[in-house]
């Protein structure tokens, strides 16, 4: 009961922390609650941060209506942006001990020069790990790691993907580095080799990217 209590209470001040007038006022308020912020971080009015942990590097930008609540750790590294209402989220119950034996990681990871666009879902009961140079665009994806049968519940998104809209990623799922995840694909399984095209439902590799194909998804914010 004391730490339903506390959770409250931390989520009533964090809210009145993300109505604060300027981008300094807000920071200085999430850094009372001991999280860190590197250079030139922004955080726009209203987005809603109350998680167990919260590290940020440098030029982090967090766009408005984006929401990362629960028991979580959040490790963003440099120049990150997430944009408009993106929800990384986990019930608080994750923490509670009573679900102690179901071994929840509840951790949220994105490496550097990433994009998370906008209105995606983030479950985070599992660890998410979104590695170097990765773009979660489009719009409306999510990435699930919990329910009632699973047990492998980690996600892992290599380095320099691109994952386009309405994909699902399901609990144990994860892709290699250098692979297009096509519209509205299911990923419900590992397909972890490099430099492949992926879509469908669910997912399977349609083919190898060409050896000489050397697009990359460049930083443009």
């Amino acid at each position: 009961m004391m730490t339903a209590k506390k959770n409250k209470i931390k989520m009533v001040l964090t809210r009145l922390v993300s109505y604060l007038p300027t981008n300094t006022l807000r920071l200085m308020g999430y850094r009372l609650f001991s999280y860190s912020f590197g250079q030139g971080c922004k955080v726009d009015w209203g987005v809603w941060i109350c998680v167990d942990g919260f590290t940020a590097g440098n030029k982090l930008s967090i766009r408005r209506r984006t929401r990362i609540l629960g028991p979580i750790s959040v490790d963003f590294k440099n120049n990150v942006l997430v944009g408009r209402g993106n929800r990384i989220e986990c019930g608080w119950s994750a923490a509670d001990p009573s679900n102690a034996s179901k071994n929840y990681a509840r951790s949220f990871k994105v490496g550097e020069n990433c994009l998370l666009h906008e209105d995606h879902l983030f479950d985070v009961y599992g660890s998410i790990h979104i590695d170097d140079g990765s773009w979660v665009a489009g719009f409306a994806s999510q990435f699930l790691t919990h329910g009632a049968s699973a047990v492998d519940r980690d996600i892992y998104i290599g380095k320099s993907c691109y994952v386009g809209s309405a994909v699902r990623f399901a609990p144990g799922a994860s892709i290699g580095n250098e692979c297009i995840v096509g519209m509205g694909a299911v990923v419900t399984k590992k397909l972890e080799d490099d430099r492949c095209i992926l879509g469908g439902v669910p997912a399977r590799v349609l083919r190898q990217r060409e050896a000489d194909d050397a697009f990359v998804f460049v930083k443009a914010w």
